[in-house]
């Protein structure tokens, strides 16, 4: 009977160990994961917080018989924003443009260009900052 309990009691210690092993070594890195991953959304959220964008002008030039976009935008927010990752839509489809710096700091305005679009009337842009932050601005041409 001695023996008997003995290893039973090695049995379930052992067990217990590798119980113990296998939990902290799977468990641990995926809290410290979270935990990154919570402190990465409280960064974007708080520069969401400080990030603002006023479309001040659009202008629609004739480029035979389609049209270029000359948009004005200035950062009224507190952070730095990096225009390459900023988006254009007109009238929800997507366009590339090309812009007069590769930073928007605080308070300064740049100028965003779109070539060759097709369309005239009433027109809606939407330009969509890398965090998410938007102005609109309806142009009647």
């Amino acid at each position: 009977m001695g023996f008997s309990l003995i290893a039973a009691a090695a049995i379930l210690g052992l067990t217990l160990f590798m119980a113990v092993e296998i939990i902290t070594s799977e468990l641990l890195p995926t809290i410290e994961d979270m935990n990154k991953s919570y402190g990465d959304m409280k960064d974007r959220y708080q520069n969401q917080l400080q990030s603002d964008i006023n479309i001040t002008m659009v202008l629609q030039s004739p480029n035979g018989s389609n049209y270029d976009y000359n948009i004005s935008v200035k950062n009224t927010g507190s952070a730095t924003l990096f225009t390459k990752d900023f988006q254009i839509l007109i009238n929800g489809s997507e366009y590339q443009f090309t812009c007069s710096r590769e930073n928007l700091y605080p308070e300064n305005i740049v100028f965003f260009q779109i070539m060759n679009i097709a369309g005239n009337g009433s027109q809606r842009v939407k330009v969509i900052t890398n965090n998410g932050i938007a102005d609109y601005y309806t142009y009647t041409g």
